[in-house]
């Protein structure tokens, strides 16, 4: 077992290798007579260099443009992208992976068409020529792509079902502009961009922007399981999946459980599928190393590498990774984060962040794939499980107060709510007494986040007038009403799937290790798999306050004892001591600058106090805290442009 300490390592590794697996942009003109700029479309796709540092290509078609930035992963001298099909009249780009193209180009396409390579990318255009839009959903892996199809004057865009993969969009001048990362829409001349308040305010209350809003009021992201149609300045975006949780009872439970084990089997061998090497993130948790024990089944030596804070043990689950590596016999390598390192890397996680998410493992997460990205290419991971087999501790607490709640309302009010907050006398209870009255989206969607309270005090008056007509939640009510009739628990993980997953989770994997250069594989997000889960009682999910029941009987005897039995920890980061301690400064420095006018969004007197209650101990004011600090770092970031000279303007103030 390898071990290393520290993170300024990481640091000198990012200077070395540039601003930063594959990435795309692009441009759509509506205007045929109007040629596309090389030079700017160069521009566009080296701002994603990171994303790709092996190869770069470009196709200009009149007034269409494609670019593309690759990392080899599979047929290595082969894959160079833009991709064209026999006779050029259709070409692509492609981000991401397609894991059964294999069986794809064996069943539908080799005895029709003639293979110029043996990519995946190639399988992708030559499906679309065989079934057009309908091609995504023969797909199973993580995407994004832009197909052009010179012939009828159109182009196709498309992102994978759960949004593993990014793609960002913005229609301005008659244009169509593209990329796998807004910075490299920002390198087209004719975007105009603008903070959207209702993005500021999304993220103070969730902590990241839902889906297709972003911070910039003209950009947007195209939704999972969505594709995009541009043809003659006319655009058309359209849903080509979902996920449905409708139970199938006739099972049983060991039936269940075998049908999620073959399923989770499979998608490991699949997603093993590189020519690189390929290694796997070992946290200690079931999910990793449910993964883990799969893939040493179907490869050799497994590389895994884990990560964890000094901080103490509340901090740390080394111990019960080395655990899950010494069962599987891995090549196992460590690393440990200090809060020095956290506060060093923390204008990296901004700046590769783009879209910022108040999810703090996306530091430690970043420092974990430099240091994996010096052995391997591909890394797989656990994410996604939490989701689909209800892994987080929150539903059952929301169960708890969906119970709660059938006590009528008068007497809660008046007998049982007063008798609660005096017996306990915790900011918690409080909070979740008082979350007890609101309806369950509602509730659940602010249940892990700042007091929606304090929305009324954090804001300067005039910033919060201008989003009267506006309700965060308001984001999520038509994912809300598609679970009408389901039964509580799938309704939590359909919206987590449709909100937190995307928005926040896969973000964050995506960037931190596109970041490092390396490709992040999600084996508990194939579709099959989560289709599937979907179908399974809840009551096989969550049973008497345990979690992920049917996955623990599934894997029982693969997974050591101490691990199968362990509440779920997450990646824990202390960041209400540090905000006491190494990033105190910072945090300081952050609430001061909010006085200034250019800075039209908080009330510095409000985040004042709750700063000082925090660092007295008084209150443990993080949460609100960490997200007034990352917006801080975005505007100083994006104000002085990362080397683009750009003109940010609210409604109110010019940042």
């Amino acid at each position: 077992m390898n071990c290393i300490a520290g993170a300024r390592h990481l640091q000198e590794a990012h200077w070395l290798r540039g601003v930063g697996v594959c990435g795309i942009c692009g441009v759509a003109y509506s205007d045929s007579q109007k040629l596309v700029d090389r030079g700017v479309l160069e521009r566009m796709r080296d701002a994603l260099v990171h994303r790709g540092p092996d190869d770069a290509g470009l196709h200009v078609d009149g007034a269409v443009g494609l670019g593309s930035r690759r990392l080899s992963i599979i047929d290595l001298p082969g894959g160079r992208q833009p991709l064209a099909n026999e006779d050029r009249s259709v070409w692509i780009v492609f981000n991401g992976e397609i894991y059964n193209y294999i069986e794809l180009r064996r069943d539908y396409l080799a005895s029709r068409f003639r293979f110029s390579t043996d990519s995946d990318t190639e399988v992708i255009l030559h499906l679309y020529e065989l079934f057009q839009e309908e091609c995504v959903h023969y797909l199973n892996g993580m995407f994004a792509f832009a197909i052009w199809d010179r012939n009828k004057r159109q182009l196709f865009l498309a992102r994978d079902r759960f949004g593993i993969k990014p793609l960002y969009y913005t229609i301005q001048n008659d244009s169509l502009i593209f990329g796998s990362e807004i910075k490299s829409i920002l390198h087209h001349p004719n975007v105009s961009v603008a903070v959207n308040p209702k993005g500021i305010d999304q993220f103070i209350t969730y902590g990241y922007v839902h889906t297709p809003e972003t911070l910039f009021s003209n950009i947007y992201k195209l939704p999972e399981g969505h594709t995009l149609t541009w043809r003659a300045g006319k655009t058309v975006i359209r849903r080509y999946w979902d996920l449905s949780f409708r139970p199938v009872k006739q099972f049983s439970e060991d039936e269940h459980a075998e049908r999620v084990a073959d399923l989770l089997q499979d998608s490991v061998r699949l997603r093993l599928r590189s020519d690189v090497p390929s290694g796997l993130f070992l946290s200690g948790g079931i999910d990793s190393t449910v993964v883990a024990g799969l893939a040493a089944q179907n490869t050799g030596k497994l590389k895994t590498f884990s990560i964890g804070f000094d901080t103490g043990k509340d901090f740390n689950e080394l111990a019960y990774a080395r655990v899950a590596a010494k069962r599987f016999e891995t090549d196992h390598h460590e690393m440990v984060l200090t809060p020095k390192d956290f506060v060093e890397l923390f204008p990296l996680f901004v700046s590769h962040m783009e879209e910022p998410v108040t999810d703090a493992a996306a530091i430690p997460l970043y420092s974990l794939s430099m240091f994996t990205s010096r052995q391997v290419k591909v890394v797989l991971c656990g994410e996604g499980s939490d989701e689909l087999f209800a892994g987080y501790p929150i539903y059952h607490y929301m169960s708890l107060i969906e119970q709660y709640r059938r006590i009528p309302n008068y007497l809660r009010k008046t007998l049982f709510n007063p008798l609660i907050a005096g017996m306990w006398r915790s900011e918690k209870m409080n909070k979740y007494v008082y979350l007890s009255g609101l309806p369950i989206q509602r509730r659940y969607l602010n249940v892990n986040l700042y007091d929606v309270r304090l929305r009324e005090n954090i804001y300067r008056p005039d910033f919060r007038r201008s989003l009267a007509d506006f309700d965060p939640v308001d984001m999520v009510q038509d994912n809300y009403r598609r679970t009408e009739g389901w039964d509580l628990l799938s309704r939590l993980m359909y919206l987590d799937i449709k909100t937190w997953l995307p928005n926040d989770i896969l973000m964050k994997a995506d960037r931190m290790s596109m970041a490092a250069s390396i490709e992040l594989r999600t084996p508990f997000l194939d579709y099959r798999l989560a289709e599937y889960a979907a179908s399974v009682p809840s009551s096989f999910k969550l049973r008497l306050g345990q979690s992920k029941y049917i996955l623990r009987k599934a894997f029982q005897h693969l997974v050591p004892k101490q691990i199968l039995r362990r509440p779920k920890m997450g990646f824990p980061v202390p960041l209400a001591s540090m905000f006491r301690g190494a990033l105190r400064p910072r945090l300081e420095e952050a609430v001061r600058d909010t006085r200034s006018t250019k800075n039209g969004y908080f009330n510095f007197k409000f985040l004042q106090s709750l700063l000082d209650q925090h660092l007295s101990g008084e209150a443990d004011n993080h949460q609100v805290l960490w997200r007034v600090l990352i917006l801080g770092e975005w505007m100083r970031q994006f104000r002085n442009g990362l080397g683009i000279i750009i003109s940010f303007v609210t409604a109110n103030a010019v940042i």
